[in-house]
């Protein structure tokens, strides 16, 4: 009833075909999409498999800002797992570096895996199907590289 009332306020038409229809059991939308902007925490690490394929993984920084009942401005910061696959995971190795202000677009993985421990431990991971680098990091000018080296 929701969806039905939400998708006629929304002035939304059913683009599915009654054969869709009978095998998705009424339920007519899915998606799972992720879009987040943020900083990169530290330079990608890559990891190469046995078959030849790659990938690239790095944390990303958002922000949120927002007032408290007093009126006083707290930010809160989230850590996400972002992970780059075939020839994305090749770009970001190459392109992606610490401290760059980001746009990544994927999906949500939820896994479960046992450590070494062998405690199940649950990890959720944004499995990356593009990116955009909005804002290079500032690289060290060459005069403040070599006083850093002496």
């Amino acid at each position: 009833m929701f969806r039905s009332t939400l998708a006629r306020s929304l002035n939304v038409k059913s683009i599915a075909t009654p054969a869709l229809q009978s095998q998705t059991r009424g339920i007519r939308y899915y998606m799972n999409k992720v879009i987040l902007i943020g900083n990169v925490g530290s330079d990608p690490k890559d990891t190469k498999f046995e078959d030849g394929k790659m990938m690239s993984s790095f944390p990303l920084a958002t922000s949120r800002r927002y007032k408290d009942k007093d009126g006083n401005l707290l930010e809160h910061t989230a850590w996400h797992r972002i992970r780059f696959t075939g020839d994305n995971a090749e770009r970001v190795s190459r392109l992606v570096k610490k401290s760059a202000l980001v746009q990544v677009e994927g999906s949500i993985r939820y896994d479960t895996y046992t450590n070494k421990e062998n405690v199940e431990v649950n990890s959720t991971t944004i499995s990356g199907d593009s990116f955009k680098i909005l804002v290079f990091p500032k690289r060290p000018e060459e005069g403040q590289a070599k006083e850093s080296e002496e």
